[in-house]
Parts: structure tokens; sequence; C-alpha cells
């Protein structure tokens, strides 16, 4: 519960940008004197702005909000949002949170928060991950960056998708995916993505298609995702990586296994999916063909 006890005592929320539309349904009751009135307000923000979605209660009135739910009803956009209580003159903070598309966030009648996700599963807490020497940003790694022992990991041929295994907790918000090439460059290439997947190989996020773009040997490439993903489960992901070119790079990774079985016992961890790829990443991923070779790739 949350009281607003005098006719100052407001309930706000701050949207940091013009996501359309943040709707907030709160519900409250009013004591005056005894007598006991529910009530209850919807408000849809569109802007980013700072708009007032529990009026203050009348005179000798406490106000006590029972509920408040704040869905971010966009198909594809992300806001942060923050709820405050203010009283006229200090603005109490008491939450903020990132809404990706299609969350909600429920404050219930025990006063407790919760945050869904698209699906209406609940967000976890996990605690801290494990530290890791990525670069900087980097919350999770196919292979630790130190432990990089192979300079010029060959991947599939033009066209085909490589699979890479990922453990990813829940809760963090994968928002780039960066792999890095080693000793042969991109010879001119027409297309290519990073991707996520679950690890049933359903598409999670992609980046835009990166067409002609060069990639220069050697170098680091970090592909933002056309819509950031908000982990809701802790467990094994891939990430997913296609080019069409004349010549596809090689990647950083790991020298190869000495023999196939192990790599090849499920879940498999890394090795080729789908072929004949054009322009799109599949969704879903076919099956996999397991490798021996893994390549490096960190999410931020």
């Amino acid at each position: 519960m949350l009281l607003l006890t005098s006719t100052s005592d407001v309930v706000r929320i701050v949207t940091a940008s013009a996501v359309s539309t943040i709707t907030v349904d709160a519900s409250y009751l009013d004591n005056a004197s005894g007598t006991i009135t529910p009530g209850s307000t919807i408000t849809n923000i569109t802007t980013a702005t700072t708009t007032t979605v529990v009026a203050a209660p009348g005179s000798s009135t406490q106000r006590n909000v029972a509920s408040l739910s704040i869905a971010n009803n966009n198909a594809s956009s992300a806001n942060a949002i923050t709820v405050q209580k203010f009283n006229g003159t200090i603005a109490a903070d008491l939450i903020t949170v990132t809404l990706l598309a299609g969350e909600t966030l429920i404050m219930d009648e025990m006063g407790r928060w919760r945050h869904y996700d698209s699906q209406a599963g609940e967000y976890g807490y996990n605690g801290p991950t494990a530290a890791n020497l990525g670069i900087a940003g980097t919350i999770a790694e196919t292979i630790p960056r130190e432990q990089c022992t192979e300079t010029n990991t060959t991947v599939a041929a033009s066209g085909t998708l490589n699979m890479q295994a990922i453990y990813l907790y829940a809760g963090q918000l994968v928002s780039n995916i960066s792999l890095s090439s080693a000793s042969t460059a991109a010879g001119t290439p027409t297309n290519y993505r990073f991707g996520l997947y679950d690890g049933s190989r359903n598409k999670l996020a992609e980046s835009a298609n990166q067409t002609t773009s060069a990639w220069a040997a050697n170098t680091i490439k970090t592909l933002a995702m056309t819509t950031p993903y908000r982990v809701p489960t802790s467990g094994l992901y891939y990430i997913g990586y296609y080019m069409t070119a004349t010549t596809v790079p090689t990647l950083k990774g790991q020298t190869a296994k000495t023999g196939g079985q192990l790599a090849g016992t499920a879940p498999i961890i890394q090795g080729t999916s789908s072929t004949g790829l054009t322009t799109a990443l599949p969704d879903p991923a076919g099956a996999i063909t397991a490798s021996t070779a893994s390549f490096w790739a960190a999410v931020t």
C-alpha cells in the first residue's frame, strides 16, 4: 500500500522517452473520518514527461493507493519509468524500471513491486553473476576472452548460420552482440546479422542487416539488437551469426577439439544450422550439426 495523507501528496510517473503508450491503472481507497470510498484512475502517457497518476486526497482524507499497474503497450520500443511520491516540494523515487515492449510493472496491495515480461512471466532475482574479464560492458561471453587460444577459427560457408552456446542469467538485458574477426577479413559481404536464440533455436533478438559494411581482419564487430531482449530464465542460449560474401571472415575462438564425440553430445555447444540464408535470420533455426571449433562472442 502507498499512503497519501495530505492535500499535497500525489503519485507520479516520470517517463524517459516518448513511447506510445504507457498505460497506468491506479486503484485506491479514501478514508474520510471512517467513511471508505473506493476510486480508480486510468492514465495514458505518450511523451517524455512527469505525469500525476494518483491525485492528492481532499481535506481530512487519507488516500490508500492499493495497486498500480504500469504497462508499456508499445509493440517494439522500451521506456525507462520512475514512480515517485511527491509532496509538493520533495520527490521521493520509489522504483525505476526499464519496461521493454509489452512489459508491466505492478505494485500489489501489500506494496510489493513485481516486473512482468510480455508473456506475463515474472522476473526473478538470481544474485550477482560471476565476474568476467570481457570487453567493456560485457555481461556474458561464449568463451572467456582470456581463454581464446585460437586466432583463426574457420566458420561455415557463405549463407550458413553458425550457432555458439552461451549461458545467460534471468534479468540480463541483451542490447548488443560482439564477435571478433581473426586474420581473414570479410571479402565483398552482401548480408550479415548477429542474433540471439533460445535453447530450442527460437529467434529472440537480432541486429539489422549489415549488407555491404566492411569487416576488417582482427577487428571486434559490435552490433545492436533492433529490440533489446530481457532474459526471462537462466539457462542455455545461442549466439547466431551468418554472412553472405565472397569470403567469410575467420573468427577468434578456441583450438578445435580433437574429436566430435563430446561436441556432438546434447546439448550441442557449437555448430552449423540453417543454410541458404540471404537477407534474414531464420526463425526457428534448423537443427545444429556439431562442429569441433568454437568462436568467441560477448553480449553487452
